[in-house]
């Protein structure tokens, strides 16, 4: 059915721009990096992950907003900016946030570190005998690796996006005494480690000097009898917007493939150079990117920022990193339960890590050495490295089971791991299906068919992340197992329509994008809209990575003006103005940045009390809703619907690390004393401890309390 229009034409100020909105986020992060109540590496590894988030940032978002620049289109955003104002909006305030990057680690950082013994040491600073050790090093290590390639001029090379390169000016005489320079690139290999640790530095647990230090030392050992004048060490950021068109290619894996070597030499979309590089080498790394002035950055440090993760992961520094949250069991599951029989039992719903990722493993392996399993399909979006739930599916069809995969080779950036699972899937005997044409496959669904006593029983795991145990460990999601019917024949239902091109019904419970998830979404919106205008108590609680769909913000618009409370819970984007008055009076938006990466996405509609509770795989995003094969999965479990609601609530009631959406798209932490402050994150792990000690406890046996001594 088509959607109700708005009650009135909201204007282009009652929405922030996505991007603009994706970088006060990524400001939120760095603030997380500012805490000087953090320990010292905890602060670091928040530092890295802004480096890591604007990279990706640059080459998807503004890599596409640069092409449309390109092209003149002067289309505006619901916020009303065409795409060069947009450009230049976020490398203003893109500009502003690298400064200030550099002046945390600078000035706060690497001091804090050098104080707890973790020294990053400059050439100027190293004493002889590490001038020998690098020496070697370089010489054993390095050298045989390095290619110097000379730049001809009006010459392109090809140089990978993000690789750290050093362009040199090679000076040489003839024999007549005759001096003539030459450019040389060499690329700093990103196979060997970042920082090169020295065995030996006073008042130092671990010192170390950047590889592209030790180069620079010794680099004229490949270039004898000549000099080497100057150096500039940069970088550059390569547009990887680049799509496959798998609605008119006859082989995907093919035209993957294709798309990542597109990919190595696609436009250039910013170069970052180290602040003082000679003005002519600036000018020629310029020329080999084919860059606008504009898209040159001079970073006032050291470039890539992302090794830093290195540093906030060094062994033996347990005293300045955080207290590890151990991962419970919850106490539905006892020791040598098969998960089939704990599902059978009743509804279990995990909330990741604080519970761990591990029932959800255990239940693909045993189901695929379980001779009573017959059949096991799967959606596969990104995957661990090493990822023992692949080896399973593996062992699964090795074994005659009926295994069905959809891995998605279009998930971004994960193109080529992707191929490899396929292939090793497909090897394995598995039947492999590449995505689906048009739409991206995000949702997170397992489905294992196991006969008992003469029938067909479906076990489903439903979540809101991806099949991966290493982000498992540090993302919060939800995992929602269940064996109900309706469940069952729902995802047998989905997986025939996505695999088998069967024609799209509707679903007993499930509802699926882009079929009817959006429109559910709606119609609950509405129908809260419709009891407070009617006078009734009306609220809606909503849990998300991002909201950006212009029909999903009106409908929460018209919600809000009808009376009904709405509060957001979202991490990253939000294009919604909350608190503008006769507009989103009735929403307050809270954003939580903290330990873990907050990826849960939760929606609860009061519903005249009788809340409606479920989970997703999309945010409101147009991608989600309208681009891509998502689920929205409702819960049923009574249980289970008081923790998903006890969630949010525990989240908006954060004082911690809660920040607050004002209407003039600034985000503002409470001001609260420390030790009054309220932490949900640290809630959450207090909460699995507490629910996995009740686990351990024997309800036969009575412990008295007794008096202290």
């Amino acid at each position: 059915m088509p959607s109700e229009g708005p009650i009135f034409r909201f204007q282009e100020q009652h929405f922030i721009n996505r991007e603009l909105s994706w970088l006060a986020f990524n400001e939120r992060v760095l603030d997380e990096a500012a805490r000087a109540d953090l320990p010292v590496l905890e602060r670091v590894k928040f530092l890295a992950i802004t480096a890591s988030n604007m990279d990706e940032f640059f080459m998807v978002r503004v890599g596409a907003l640069q092409f449309l620049r390109e092209q003149g289109r002067r289309a505006k955003d619901a916020s009303g900016l065409t795409p060069s104002q947009q450009w230049d909006a976020i490398h203003e305030r893109a500009s502003a946030f690298v400064t200030r990057q550099h002046e945390l680690l600078s000035q706060t950082l690497l001091p804090l570190l050098a104080e707890k013994g973790i020294r990053r040491l400059r050439p100027a600073e190293l004493t002889p005998a590490q001038r020998t050790y690098l020496e070697d090093h370089f010489m054993e290590h390095v050298f045989p690796v390095l290619s110097p390639i000379a730049i001809e001029e009006g010459a392109a090379p090809s140089i990978p996006a993000l690789q750290l390169n050093l362009l040199c000016t090679v000076a040489s005489q003839s024999a007549e005494g005759e001096t003539t320079q030459r450019l040389v690139l060499v690329g700093v290999p990103g196979n060997l480690p970042r920082h090169v640790a020295l065995p030996e530095a006073e008042g130092a647990r671990h010192a170390y000097v950047n590889l592209e230090d030790v180069m620079r030392m010794f680099l004229h050992c490949c270039f004898p009898s000549e000099n080497i004048t100057a150096t500039a060490c940069f970088r550059i950021s390569r547009n990887s917007d680049i799509a496959a068109d798998d609605e008119n290619v006859s082989d995907l894996v093919s035209e993957m493939e294709g798309i990542l070597d597109k990919r190595l030499q696609s436009p250039a979309i910013r170069i970052e150079i180290e602040e003082g590089a000679r003005r002519e080498l600036v000018s020629a790394i310029r020329s080999m990117g084919d860059a606008a002035k504009a898209q040159v950055f001079t970073i006032p440090g050291e470039l890539d920022l992302t090794s830093c993760f290195a540093i906030a992961n060094l062994p033996g520094f347990d005293d300045l990193k955080i207290d590890v949250w151990q991962s419970q069991t919850p106490p539905q599951i006892g020791p040598g339960d098969s998960m089939f029989d704990v599902i059978k039992r009743g509804d279990l719903l995990l909330h990741h890590p604080y519970e761990g990722f591990e029932p959800v493993v255990k239940l693909i392996e045993e189901a695929a050495v379980d001779p009573n399993v017959i059949a096991i399909k799967q959606i596969l979006y990104r995957t661990a490295k090493n990822s023992r739930i692949v080896a399973a599916l593996i062992k699964a069809a090795e074994a005659g089971k009926q295994v069905t995969v959809l891995v998605e080779l279009k998930a971004r950036f994960d193109e080529a791991r992707n191929l490899d699972r396929a292939n090793e899937l497909l090897n394995a005997g598995a039947q492999i299906i590449y995505g689906v044409r048009g739409l991206k496959t995000h949702a997170k669904v397992c489905l294992i068919m196991r006969r008992e006593a003469g029938h067909l029983v479906r076990y489903m795991h439903f979540g809101t992340g991806n099949y991966n145990e290493a982000t498992a460990r540090l993302y919060t999601d939800i995992s929602y197992l269940t064996c109900r019917a309706d469940y069952g024949s729902d995802a047998s239902a989905f997986f025939n329509t996505v695999t088998g091109r069967s024609r799209f019904v509707h679903f007993q419970r499930l509802s699926m994008a882009p079929f009817g998830l959006r429109e559910r979404l709606l119609s609950m919106i509405r129908s809260e809209t419709e009891r407070a205008r009617q006078g009734e108590t009306a609220e809606m609680l909503l849990k998300m990575n991002s909201l950006e769909d212009r029909e999903m913000i009106e409908a929460l618009y018209e919600a809000s003006q009808a009376g009904v409370k709405i509060r957001l819970n979202i991490r990253g984007i939000c294009c919604l103005r909350p608190g503008v008055k006769g507009v989103s009076d009735n929403i307050t938006v809270v954003s939580i940045i903290d330990r873990y990466l907050e990826h849960a996405r939760i929606y609860v509609f009061r519903q005249g009390g009788r809340s409606v509770v479920f989970i997703s795989s999309a945010d409101f995003m147009n991608r989600n809703l309208s681009k891509r094969v998502e689920l929205l999965v409702p819960v049923e479990d009574r249980e289970a619907k008081k923790r998903l609601i006890h969630i949010l609530e525990t989240h908006f009631a954060d004082t911690a690390r809660g920040r607050t959406l004002r209407s003039d798209g600034t985000w503002h932490l409470p001001q609260v004393a420390h030790k009054k402050a309220k932490r949900s994150q640290e809630a959450f792990a207090r909460e699995a401890a507490r629910r996995s000690k009740q686990r351990n406890q024997s309800p036969d046996v009575l412990v008295p309390h007794v008096p202290k001594a």
